[in-house]
């Protein structure tokens, strides 16, 4: 009995050291996500939880990563009570519950990792320096989650790091991220031996892993100081930014003291930016703006952009409604891009759609269970249609690539958009590109989100070695230079208009990354479906 009892006592003293080390671990991944200067967290987070998964069973192992996983994905994400609260009007217990069940659910993205990462390590004689990496990536970016913790994006503000992403994208970062961390987790135990462990990485897999970091930084440097010097010389373009600070509601479009459909606050803020020289001005995501469903509208926006002599670029939705009943049948989130003559250069449709906000996913299969959730979303719910194709607005200055709402965080799809729009033109003569985000954050209040939204925005600048003007409803907007270097940030939550100098040369055609920007992910799930058949094979060959 006693022997019975220590042995338990024992076993729960496991439990909450390894717990508390998943704990630490959420807390300093979590850290680098709410605050940019604490980036340097990130590449030392996964030690604890590498030490919490010594001797751990595969049970055991998944059950502290969707530990690790929900503590820190409700600090990282704790903005989701607000979103709740702000876009459902439910009280804030209720929405800390609805919250909860989406913290669980993006758990397992952790918890994945935790597991197949202690199955092969044990199950296969791959090291682990490159075992760890290819998995953590891998979750990254073909677990099924909107947001998913993406390691590179606390890296904003490390500029050196994200240089080489023009070659692998930002989910080589995430993986060069964690073979940091496992270097850092095996060189404490190489020098102050904590705990007993399995094989260590032998001197070959330790040179490799070192060569690969060190040739990363040092590339990052000197790429980095390169792309600070081209970009001094190339030309400037003046962009308008406005930024209105609306509050989001659902349903019924505000209309302000003394302004209408035809002439909205922002066209006032145009008019004043024109004066000052803009040559192109910028209205982000926000409430319907009636262009593309009245037609008085859009005559009073080409008249007033003749008459400015300027080029306006905004967002607005499109509507088909029944012609007997009056009902809404089909719509589109639109960006329309009207030159300075007042003809329309082009409208682009959004691709990348908000499950459950802009359509629900294709697992609601049953009518009754849609109706069901319809009823429950209600207005959040604003169903839209996918438009069917990339497209740029080109201009003489420059390839204006359109992006709205949160498309600005998919790597590959901002990659595949660019090279789409290279594509259209072909090669000579052709202005240089610019990637332009247009988005609307103020669902989620005075939380960090906005500010975890410009960092992951940020990041598509240097992948595509192109300028990047990201204008949202409530700030901060910014503008990025293709080295990474924040030209420009505007202040949150104010109501203001703010006039730009954007970088802009026919030397900005893409990447690398831009023309195979699936290289990468690709290669690293064929390498993890590799590993894994290896370890089914070998597992088969043990027990025959």
């Amino acid at each position: 009995m006693i022997n019975r009892n220590k042995t338990r006592l024992v076993g729960m003293n496991m439990w909450l050291k390894q717990l508390m080390l998943m704990f630490i671990f959420a807390a300093l991944l979590s850290a680098a996500f709410i605050r940019q200067s604490d980036f340097f967290f990130t590449w030392i987070a996964f030690v604890p939880l590498l030490f919490a998964l010594e001797k751990a069973s595969l049970k055991r192992s998944y059950l502290l990563g969707l530990f690790g996983g929900l503590v820190a994905y409700a600090m990282a994400m704790y903005w989701m009570v607000d979103f709740i609260v702000l876009s459902k009007g439910l009280t804030r217990l209720e929405s800390t519950l609805l919250a909860f069940i989406v913290w669980l659910y993006c758990a397992h993205q952790i918890a994945a990792i935790t597991l197949i990462f202690q199955w092969l390590r044990r199950a296969t004689t791959v090291s682990e320096f490159l075992l760890f990496p290819i998995i953590v990536a891998a979750m990254t970016v073909y677990f099924p989650v909107l947001f998913p913790m993406k390691l590179a994006e606390t890296q904003s503000d490390f500029l050196p790091a994200l240089q080489a992403t023009q070659w692998v994208g930002t989910h080589g970062l995430d993986a060069l991220i964690a073979l940091v961390n496992i270097i850092v987790f095996y060189s404490i135990h190489r020098f102050i031996p904590l705990a007993p462990r399995g094989e260590a990485p032998g001197k070959l897999a330790w040179l490799i892993a070192g060569f690969i970091v060190i040739v990363w930084f040092s590339y990052g440097h000197s790429s980095y100081r390169w792309w600070q010097q081209e970009t001094t010389a190339w030309d400037k373009l003046k962009v308008g930014i406005v930024q209105p600070n609306e509050t989001p509601t659902l349903g019924k479009t505000i209309q302000h003291v003394g302004y209408s459909l035809s002439f909205p606050p922002e066209m006032h803020m145009t008019e004043r930016l024109s004066e000052l020289g803009a040559k192109i001005v910028v209205w982000p995501e926000a409430q319907p703006k009636g262009y593309l469903n009245h037609q008085q509208v859009q005559h009073a926006f080409a008249a007033r952009t003749q008459d400015l002599a300027v080029q306006l670029i905004f967002q607005d939705t499109s509507q088909r409604r029944n012609a007997l009943t009056g009902k809404i049948e089909s719509q589109y989130n639109t960006a329309i891009m009207i030159d300075a003559t007042g003809s329309e250069l082009g409208q682009y449709q959004k691709l990348k759609r908000i499950p459950f906000g802009e359509y629900l996913p294709w697992f609601v299969g049953e009518p009754a269970s849609k109706a069901a959730i319809k009823r429950w979303l209600g207005d959040f719910l604003n169903e839209i249609q996918a438009g069917d194709q990339f497209l740029s607005f080109d201009t003489e200055s420059a390839t204006i690539i359109p992006l709205i709402c949160y498309e600005t965080t998919f790597p590959a799809f901002v990659g595949t958009a660019v090279h789409k729009s290279r594509l259209e033109r072909g090669q000579t003569d052709r202005p240089g590109g610019l990637l332009l985000g247009l988005s609307n954050d103020g669902w989620f209040g005075s939380s960090i989100q906005p500010y975890q939204h410009i960092m992951s925005s940020t990041l598509r600048a240097v992948e595509n070695r192109l300028p990047l003007v990201h204008v949202t409803n409530n700030g901060p907007s910014i503008v990025v230079s293709p080295s990474g270097d924040r030209l420009f940030e505007s202040d949150f939550r104010r109501a203001a208009g703010y006039l730009v100098d954007v970088p802009i040369s026919n030397k900005a055609q893409g990447s690398f990354y831009s023309q195979h920007p699936a290289l990468f992910d690709r290669a690293l799930l064929a390498l993890l479906i590799l590993i894994c058949g290896l370890a089914l094979v070998r597992s088969a060959t043990i027990q025959s």
